[in-house]
């Protein structure tokens, strides 16, 4: 079977938002992807051997697929298979000759793989574009979750909320054929005379067509008794749109964020600062995908001893000012040196230029001036030179 089947609406038999492609074509869905793989990309990986971070980080954490060409990209195409499909995977490449540990690995998307427990020996056999992964223990599958029935593989928002993506879907699509189709006209024109044919009636809107169309805003002349009455949505379009901004609230819903973040109707966050706000989207969204990854690459590309973090201060960080008196506060109370602050805030533990030098004011005319000369000597000059 495969990794992630396809998915049909078994009433129509159609598809609509029935695999990746299709259900990041809704806005919603294509603003939360950018939201998850945007904000994770961002953080660096690190090797822990203890409370602090190995340095130089190893190429592997640098560069893991030579064909994507940054750990950003790498990073960032996983967590979009992990939330779509349910299931994240990558092939090993190579092994380092000397620790039997990756050294270089090759992302392939979800939909390419396949999996078969059907020779029931308690553990899955891989199957890559139809073709049996020879050594299971090359491949590195993060899952989310284990999808009914079938605990080997995981299930992403496609198969856990086909319905509500159903009816996001055809809601657009209905949207789309109302302003295509134009069920309501723009304007009612209301004759005086009580007896038009319907052949009269329709002369009479292709002249007013031709006559006012476009941006000129000509005079108009009428008929005593003439009423033009704009129109505005009707009623259904109204509940329509009422309907979306609910939808945007599931949508949300399903992918474990503020409706604040796809656009729906929230609480205001115009006067909070970044920090509190990217804490409260880390811990209650970011953080179960980012410990889920960290716990299966760390097993898979580190020895037992070792495991693999995502820096997180990219995401917690406040602004500069905030960050600079949270770091004096935390020099002034002992949590961390004043290098340590440094390094936090992104700049280097000293500064390159040594300690800051002030300029002093010039002297005033007829002072004596002090020449600091190599070797620690010093020499006064006064303003006509020296004498002798």
């Amino acid at each position: 079977m495969q990794i992630w089947p396809p998915v049909v609406d078994p009433a129509t038999l159609t598809r609509q938002v029935w695999d990746s492609v299709t259900a990041q074509a809704l806005p919603a869905v294509g603003r939360a992807m950018a939201l998850y793989g945007g904000l994770i990309s961002q953080c660096d990986l690190d090797e822990y051997d203890g409370p602090v971070p190995l340095t130089p980080r190893p190429r592997l954490l640098q560069m893991p697929d030579v064909n994507l060409e940054s750990l950003a990209l790498f990073i960032q195409v996983h967590v979009e298979d992990y939330l779509v499909h349910g299931n994240a995977l990558h092939l090993v490449a190579s092994r380092d000759r000397r620790t039997g540990l990756p050294a270089v690995t090759r992302w392939f998307p979800a939909a390419e793989w396949g999996i078969d427990v059907s020779h029931g020996r308690g553990y899955p056999d891989y199957y890559l574009n139809g073709q049996k992964v020879a050594r299971r223990e090359d491949v590195v599958h993060v899952r989310w979750g284990a999808a009914p029935g079938e605990p080997h593989r995981g299930w992403g928002i496609v198969e856990r909320y086909l319905n509500t993506l159903n009816r996001a879907g055809l809601e657009e699509a209905a949207e789309s054929a109302n302003l295509t189709k134009g069920g309501v006209p723009s304007v009612a024109v209301i004759a005086p005379q009580k007896h038009l044919t319907e052949e009269e009636l329709d002369d009479a809107a292709d002249a007013w067509e031709e006559k006012y169309a476009g941006p000129g805003r000509k005079a108009g002349i009428f008929p005593n008794g003439t009423v033009v009455q704009p129109l505005a949505f009707s009623p259904q379009a109204q509940e329509a749109t009422l309907a979306r901004q609910m939808t945007l609230v599931d949508m949300a819903n399903l992918l474990n964020l503020d409706p604040y973040w796809v656009g729906g109707q929230s609480s205001s966050h115009t006067y909070k600062s970044p920090g509190p706000m990217f804490l409260v989207m880390q811990r209650t969204a970011l953080e179960p995908v980012m410990r889920n990854f960290e716990q299966v690459w760390g097993l898979k590309w580190t020895p037992m001893e070792r495991k693999l973090r995502f820096d997180r201060n990219q995401l917690t960080r406040d602004d500069f000012a905030s960050s600079i008196a949270s770091v004096k506060m935390a020099v002034e109370a002992g949590l961390m040196t004043r290098e340590e602050g440094r390094v936090y805030l992104g700049m280097a533990p000293e500064p390159l230029m040594g300690e800051l030098q002030v300029p002093k004011a010039p002297a005033a005319p007829g002072t004596p001036q002090l020449t600091v000369l190599p070797g620690g000597d010093t020499d006064t000059d006064d303003e006509e030179g020296a004498t002798g």
